[in-house]
């Protein structure tokens, strides 16, 4: 059935650390008394952005050559390792960050040289996916920034840590709070920063508060312009473009993604991209939205990217869900997931693995020691054994503390996720992955003699895109929150209710037979109708379909197969019924029920629910009298 699906803008993310890089390069060379610098290091940092390989090749020839001074050594380090992080080779990429940081431990720097060192170790590391030691080092730079007190730096990097909040672990207040004191300290000492209200922006649409953002964009703008950064200048036009909507939105976001893709911004061309899959979902063009999708992931390099990537991918799910193809759509949503889930474990214990290394090799080096001076100090042996044992000790009380700290910090971490992935973040309702599996647990094996079942009714609002059209997107918003509301009301506990998509909501209920059904459908409309939405809207209609799972339950209480049609196959029925209730008029209900014990193949009736109906297989229940099934129900 076709819908009007309203994306909100928050649910895409923030752009990738590339963009960072790009808005933010280290400007070594031009403090007063500080170091001259190697012609072919800004050479280096430029080339990293459109050619991360050749920006490695030649730092490591720069290198390999000698003769270089200390700071320039640096400088073709840094450059390295976050070129090899760009190309996806993280552990190259966090070797080069330990050879940065040896440097910086066995030579003294220019104040400006150790400060930049630090802040393009944390964005290496972070573009590796070693989030822990990204925020130990973006914890140093933002030190070494306020004892300089260079208050640029200090901005930038809080900049940095509210974007892994934001980005990495889905703590948007946390990030929020970091924005704010960027934003004070901005404010103390020059004029706003077009990169801070971009990436506040991002940050409280990820909350849904759409009007604080637009006026975060709107600053970025401004500040954008008077700076001459066009990078930041076609992303905020792009998210101006995609939060104003309308007829032109797509044109507008296809002349940014031009510009962006012919002056080698990868991730803002691939978020725009992504930007046109909202809105062609929200037109009812998922081919359309898929497309979108591919041509987003074809701007991104082999690897990292993970932000984009996981948009991509849900954003391809409910394309699949508008086409039709809820399976499909299921394993999608279910792969961007765990693919989260699996980076976030992966972070975690290669920071734990990192932290004992250097544990054991610490107590490595003391026995060593202590083995040499065994000979020439033997009236010592016992003091530094005693030594050596209370060293132990401690290494074993601080790895354990480091564990127990990285565990909790993965179960805090994990239950983010857990809930981002079961909660629509508008509503709070289940989502449709959490809903699909709370329906599976709930369908019978057996139906008994009252031919009680589990029943899916889907309940679409009307005329929803006429509310986003004439009242606005926050308004269109409240109307999802209000029904929301009606029907968990009006369900009790013991129901599912998942909002579905866009604006249509899936109910779930436990043993009800055809009568007690159509008293669900009735109760479920009335409760929406008698509910108030502001913004001028009223009230609002609903149309309702719904079906039973098993469809067709074997006779004499036998235990119900994948023939007689599990809760996907019920869904898809609902979703026909659905269409036919629109088709008669909208605000009213109509069921399909499936009679025990016929031989119909589930999929030839999904197919043609007509012929079943025809046939006898299929009993339609409906609010209005003379009510006919459609002759042709396709979609």
């Amino acid at each position: 059935m076709p819908t009007t699906s309203h994306r909100r803008p928050a649910s895409l993310a923030t752009c990738c650390l590339l963009f960072a890089l790009v808005l933010l390069p280290p400007q070594i060379a031009a403090q007063a008394g500080e170091w001259t610098l190697h012609p072919d290091a800004l050479r280096c940092y430029q080339l990293r952005h459109s050619d991360p390989e050749a920006a490695a090749t030649l730092a490591a020839q720069r290198l390999r050559e000698g003769g270089l001074q200390p700071p320039d050594a640096l400088v073709f380090e840094a450059c390295q390792a976050a070129s090899r992080a760009l190309m996806g080779e993280a552990d190259a990429a966090r070797a080069g960050v330990e050879r940065v940081e040896a440097l910086l431990a066995a030579h003294p720097m220019p104040p400006g040289y150790r400060l930049r060192a630090l802040s393009n170790a944390g964005l290496t590391l972070q573009l590796a996916g070693d989030i822990p030691g990204a925020l130990a080092a973006y914890d140093r730079a933002l030190r070494a920034a306020e004892q300089a007190d260079a208050w640029e730096a200090q901005v930038t990097t809080l900049v940095n840590i509210a974007l892994v909040h934001s980005e990495e672990l889905a703590a948007y207040a946390e990030a929020e709070a970091l924005f704010e004191q960027a934003a004070r300290v901005n404010a103390a000492h020059g004029a706003p920063m077009a990169v801070l209200g971009y990436n506040r922006g991002l940050n409280v649409l990820r909350m849904g508060r759409l009007d604080e953002a637009r006026d975060h964009f709107e600053g970025a703008l401004a500040a954008a312009r008077g700076a001459d950064q066009g990078v930041v200048l076609d992303r905020v036009e792009a998210e101006l473009a995609a939060l104003d909507g309308g007829p032109t939105a797509r044109q507008r976001l296809e002349r940014v993604f031009a510009r962006q893709r012919d002056g080698g911004d990868a991730s803002g061309a691939a978020r725009t991209a992504l930007l046109q899959a909202q809105l062609a979902l929200a037109a009812d063009a998922p081919a359309q939205a898929s497309a979108d999708v591919q041509r987003a992931l074809s701007q991104l390099p082999a690897s990292g990217f993970h932000a984009e990537r996981d948009l991509a991918l849900r954003l391809r799910a409910d394309a699949l869900a508008a086409d039709g193809d809820w399976r499909a759509a299921f394993a999608a949503s279910r792969d961007a997931y765990e693919g989260q889930l699996a980076r976030l474990r992966t972070s975690q214990l290669d920071g734990l693995a990192r932290v004992q290394a250097r544990l054991m090799d610490a107590d490595n080096r003391e026995a060593l020691v202590l083995a040499r001076k065994e000979n020439e100090l033997g009236s010592l042996r016992a003091s530094h054994e005693r030594r050596q044992r209370n060293l132990a000790v401690v290494a074993l009380a601080v790895l354990l503390l480091l564990a127990l700290g990285f565990f909790a910090y993965q179960r805090r971490v994990t239950r983010r996720l857990r809930n981002l992935s079961t909660r629509d973040s508008l509503t709070r309702l289940l989502n449709r992955h959490a809903a699909g599996k709370r329906l599976g647990a709930m369908v019978p094996a057996r139906v008994d003699a009252g031919d009680a079942r589990t029943v899916v009714f889907l309940i679409d609002i009307d005329h929803f895109k006429a509310i986003n059209d004439r009242h606005g997107h926050g308004v269109g918003d409240a109307a999802l929150v209000t029904v929301a509301r009606a029907l968990t009301e009006a369900c009790g506990d013991n129901a599912v209710v998942a909002r579905w998509g866009g604006e249509e909501f899936l109910v779930g209920r436990r043993e009800l037979d055809l009568a007690g059904a159509c008293t669900v459908a009735a109760r479920l409309r009335d409760a929406v109708a008698a509910a108030t939405v502001g913004g001028g809207v009223g009230t609002v209609a609903v149309s309702i379909g719904f079906a039973a799972v098993p469809v067709f339950p074997p006779r004499a209480g036998g235990v119900a197969g994948a023939e007689s049609g599990h809760w996907p196959d019920a869904v898809i029925l609902a979703d026909r019924a659905l269409y036919a209730a629109k088709r008669s008029g909208r605000d009213t209900w109509v069921g399909l029920w499936g009679r025990a014990g016929a031989g119909a193949a589930i999929d030839d009736v999904l197919d043609d629910p007509g012929a079943a109906i025809a046939a006898g297989d299929l009993e339609v229940a409906a609010a209005r009298e003379g009510f006919a099934w459609p002759e042709a129900p396709s979609r």
